[in-house]
């Protein structure tokens, strides 16, 4: 998280957060860093008075950029090595256990990551989640990252004060979402949001090249929350 004077800054995973992070950080004086990949819900009470500004990315193509990202260090992230069988599943039944991940019958695999995550969100650089976080993922109707996106960006169930973009319009919509919290952006921070290079980019094909048919609506049913609320087409 980026706390500023105006507004904070909400790292949701895999969407662009760090070329975000080093933007605020280079060129807004007051710009902070307030723990890492923190929710809103446990920001300081008076940052959650500010407006928030994050991004959101086609959940289609998160989930095959989040596997791409751990799989190529799987020992790395504990939320993987679950859901994978150490990195022995292939995409298409990973995600589905990343899917089904807050339902009943995945009680013990959630206790078998969080055993795994740390209990503090002390020293903890990987996902963020901690251990009582991910005990606490119970829900039968969403997938990992719509419940992922509600867990950083909502307070009290609710996204009331968020600004939003979508990673798939990064630049522009930044540009966007700093002028609707009345954020001034200097020409140097307006090229640099125009200019700068990708930051920790995963290596892969088209997200679609991974989906067959079933996993595609199995994604459109678990996480049609999100993707009504951006409008997002597979």
């Amino acid at each position: 998280m980026i706390a500023t004077s105006r507004f904070v800054f909400l790292h949701l995973h895999k969407t662009g957060g760090q070329f975000v992070n080093r933007l605020l950080l280079q060129h807004l004086p007051d710009a902070r860093t307030i723990g890492y990949h923190l929710p809103r819900s446990e920001a300081p009470p008076e940052l959650r008075k500010l407006p928030a500004i994050g991004f959101v990315r086609n959940p289609w193509d998160w989930y095959v950029s989040w596997y791409a990202f751990n799989a190529a260090e799987p020992q790395r992230n504990p939320i993987f090595r679950g859901v994978s069988a150490n990195g022995q599943l292939d995409f298409k039944h990973t995600l589905i256990n990343m899917l089904h991940l807050g339902c009943e019958q995945s009680r013990p695999l959630r206790a078998g990551i969080s055993a795994d995550l740390p209990e503090t969100r002390a020293g903890n650089l990987g996902s963020g989640i901690t251990r009582e976080v991910m005990l606490s993922f119970e829900d039968e109707t969403r997938g990992y990252f719509t419940w992922l996106w509600r867990y950083m960006f909502f307070l009290h169930a609710r996204a009331d004060g968020l600004h939003a973009g979508r990673m798939e319009n990064l630049r522009a919509d930044l540009l966007r979402v700093l002028q609707a919290v009345a954020q001034p952006v200097t020409p140097e921070l307006h090229e640099a949001i125009l200019r700068n290079p990708p930051v920790n980019a995963s290596v892969r094909r088209d997200y679609r090249a991974y989906y067959d048919s079933e996993l595609r609506a199995l994604v459109a049913a678990r996480d049609r929350e999100l993707i009504a609320a951006y409008d997002y087409r597979f």
